[in-house]
This record gives structure tokens, C-alpha cells and sequence, in this order.
């Protein structure tokens, strides 16, 4: 970063590193998620779940959707398949509009990631996470010893990870299975782990972790074999807090944002491949399965001044979308990117021009876009653009 705001920042961040470190790690995963609290009851819930979905015909057919009972907290496709979290109910939706089932969870902060046709919802505090497969619940668990999830993944096969917090060591990462075997647990005994992904072959995990060294924040990368019990490879950057780790080609190369970089790192040459820092406030980030990715920022002093940078895989920039609508959500398509604002979804090209502009009846919270579907959602209701 250049500019006295940049050094003002890191100087912010170098000073308060210590203790702040703590309170990032407790709601680490990039973006803090929506909370809400409710007083249903278990049998109160299940009646909910079971009458909550109801439709009309606006815009298209069998959409939108009224989770008039459920509050959604965030939503998530993988596949054709569309899945609404509240923080009582998951519920599952084809593109068609059709419930395929509704899953009494009852969690507190619940996240949702997907890949494939796979998506693992999790609770943060309570540890208990389902994994479903085309809009099926195919397992249920709960991280080890019932402790905190601080961060998981899945992959397109099925298998997942899960970062949890242990009383043994400060973070307890467990890869599992798509039916629930454990296949590699590894300890992390002084950092805390905030990103964790898992190769195309699934046979390698990497994950950022956070720690504070002479009130300095501290960002860990490390690259893990589920067939050693050794640490493959690791990679430190001082002054810089991690928000996601992602491998960006094969097993070797990895993507890691921070909050005010983004780095690609080689671990076959111990080496820094390409760096690229931002010249703004970095407000949210979003990357798909083939290593594409996209950066919300906000200039300095602006209110309704954003730019979306579109990434290749090797980190190169695609393009730099600017507007000065208030944004909402982004999603990453490849070298196509969708912004969420109040009033409409842009849909920006692989060369960063607006291909299409959605109108919106009702300002959305969130996004997702699959098999060609765009999807957007309000406190209660889930359309289809």
C-alpha cells in the first residue's frame, strides 16, 4: 500500500495487533455473518420447517420463495440446487422453486460453503456442522470435543475440513471424509487458524493462521500432506491479517488474501510469485473453484466510490470494474463477475464491461449464482433473476 492512509492503517494495526488478534480469530472467516436469536422451540422450529416455503408468481416461476417463519441468515448454491439458512432451519431448493427438504439445525452463527455439488453448513459456536449432496442431508457431525468451529471447507468431491478450537492446542484442524471418516488430523499449537482449503486432488491442505509477535499481527501459511504428519511447507507475513487461503494451480501455488495484499505464493521455489497490494479499504472478496477471484475496495474518505478487481489464477488482473453504487454482495463467475447493489445485480463481463443490469423489486442482502441462475435474497425471501 502507498499513501500516509495506508501507513496510517498498518500503524493502527501494528498497535492494537495484540489484543485485537483474539477478537479477529473468534469471528474470523473474512466477513463477520448476520446474527439473529430466536426463542422457537425445538417443536415449534420443526412445525416451521415443515410450512415455511411459500411462492408466487412474480418475476419467474415458483420464485421468490417466503421463508415468512425464518429470518435468512445466508444462502449458498452448489450445483442446481439452492440452500437457505436461517438460524433454525437449512433448507434445500432446486432451481425450479421446489423444496427438496427442510433440516431443523438450530445454530447460532451459521455459515455456509459449497463447492461442486457438494455444501457444508456449520455453527461457529456450537461445532456442529451437515454436508449436502444435490439437495440431500447425506451426514451430520460435530467438530471434536463439541468446540468452536473457527473456519471449514469442502471440496468438489465431498471431502471437508474443519478448524475448530481445541483443549490440547489453540486450533485442532480434521479433514474428513464425505461420509464422515476422519482421513488426517493435524495441531496447531500457538496459531489460530482463519482460511483452510483442500487441493483438486485432495490430497493436500492449506491454511492461514493468525498470530501476534511483539504487537505485531502475524499471518502463518502452512501446506500440509494427509499421508505425513509432518508440515510440508510454510510461509510468513509479518504486518498483514490473512482473510482466505485458496490453492490458486495444482498443489503447489497458493492464493493468500489479506487485508491490505494479495500474495502468490510457490512453494516448490519458496518464493513469492506475484504481490499486488491494494490502494483502498478492502471491504469483501469472493473466488470460485478454478482460481478466478474478485476485491471489493473503497477509496479512502469516498462513500460511493468501489472498485471490483477481477484476478486470474496466476493473480494478474483481469480487469477494474469501478461504480459508485452502494454494493451490497459480489460474487466471482470465472472472468465474469455479478454485483449486488440496492436496487439491481450487474452483471459484468470477462472484459469488465456491464453485460446486463437486473432490476430488483426489493433491495437484496446476499447473491449466489449457479448453472447460469442468479439468485439474490432478502430477510425472508429468495428470488430468482
Amino acid at each position: 500500500m502507498n499513501g500516509n492512509n495506508a501507513e496510517n492503517k498498518r500503524g493502527v494495526i501494528r498497535a492494537i495487533a495484540a489484543v485485537a488478534v483474539i477478537v479477529i480469530i473468534v469471528a474470523a472467516g473474512a466477513f463477520l455473518a448476520l446474527k439473529y436469536t430466536s426463542d422457537t422451540s425445538g417443536d415449534e422450529t420443526a412445525a416451521a420447517a415443515n410450512s415455511a416455503i411459500s411462492s408466487d408468481s412474480q418475476s419467474v416461476k415458483g420464485f421468490p420463495l417466503s421463508f415468512s417463519s425464518n429470518d435468512i441468515v445466508t444462502v449458498g448454491s452448489a450445483g442446481s440446487y439452492v440452500y437457505v439458512v436461517s438460524n433454525e432451519v437449512l433448507f434445500g431448493v432446486s432451481s425450479s422453486g421446489r423444496q427438496k427438504f427442510s433440516e431443523v439445525i438450530n445454530y447460532s452463527e451459521p455459515v455456509i460453503k459449497t463447492a461442486g455439488n457438494y455444501a457444508l453448513v456449520f455453527d461457529r459456536r456450537s461445532g456442529k456442522f451437515v454436508l449436502c449432496h444435490k439437495g440431500k442431508v447425506i451426514y451430520k457431525g460435530q467438530s471434536l470435543d463439541s468446540q468452536q468451529i473457527f473456519t471449514a471447507v469442502v471440496a468438489s468431491n465431498g471431502n471437508f475440513a474443519v478448524a475448530s478450537r481445541s483443549t490440547e492446542v489453540a486450533c485442532l484442524l480434521t479433514y474428513y471424509s464425505k461420509k464422515g471418516e476422519e482421513l488426517f488430523r493435524w495441531e496447531c499449537s500457538r496459531d489460530h487458524i482463519v482460511s483452510v482449503a483442500i487441493s483438486s486432488n485432495a490430497k493436500k491442505l492449506t491454511c492461514a493462521a493468525l498470530s501476534a509477535e511483539g504487537g505485531e499481527i502475524v499471518t502463518k501459511v502452512y501446506l500440509l500432506n494427509i499421508y505425513s504428519d509432518e508440515t510440508e511447507w510454510e510461509y510468513t507475513v509479518k504486518g498483514s491479517a490473512a482473510i482466505s487461503i485458496s490453492f490458486a494451480s495444482g498443489s503447489r501455488k497458493l492464493d493468500l488474501l489479506c487485508t491490505d495484499r494479495r500474495i502468490l505464493l510457490d512453494s516448490s521455489s519458496n518464493s513469492v510469485s506475484a504481490e499486488s497490494t491494494f490502494s483502498s479499504a478492502l471491504l469483501a472478496s469472493h473466488s470460485d473453484q478454478n482460481g478466478y477471484a474478485v476485491t471489493l475496495t473503497r477509496k479512502f474518505g469516498a462513500m460511493n466510490s468501489y472498485e471490483l478487481t477481477s484476478y486470474s489464477p496466476d493473480n494478474s488482473v483481469c480487469y477494474i470494474y469501478e461504480t459508485d453504487k452502494k454494493v451490497t454482495d459480489i460474487f466471482c463467475a470465472g472472468k465474469k463477475s455479478y454485483v449486488l447493489t440496492q436496487d439491481s445485480i450487474i452483471c459484468v463481463s470477462s472484459s469488465g464491461k456491464e453485460s446486463k443490469t437486473l432490476r430488483l423489486s426489493s433491495a437484496g442482502l446476499g447473491l449466489c449464482v449457479s448453472g447460469g441462475n442468479v439468485y439474490h435474497y432478502t430477510l425472508n425471501d429468495l428470488y430468482k433473476n
